[in-house]
């Protein structure tokens, strides 16, 4: 999980840096084009979706009969 996410000003590459790597954005150059033109943006992670089925699924059986439509 990166500890900050940063963007470069330059050609727009989001990229995030590790826990206990430097936090300070002048210290840190763009990996894409080694601008140093970065901005500190904030993370919002999504909501975990958990689907659940109303009732349980109903087994169809399908039998091939032998002689029946076969070619």
């Amino acid at each position: 999980m990166p500890g900050r996410e940063y963007v470069c000003g330059d050609c727009g590459h989001r990229f995030g840096t590790p826990d206990g790597e430097a936090n300070n954005a002048r210290a840190l150059m763009c990996p894409s084009c080694g601008s140093i033109d970065l901005s500190i943006v904030s993370v919002e992670h999504a909501p975990q979706v958990v689907m659940r089925a109303a009732e349980p699924a109903k087994a169809v059986e399908r039998w091939r009969k032998s002689g029946v439509g076969a070619s």
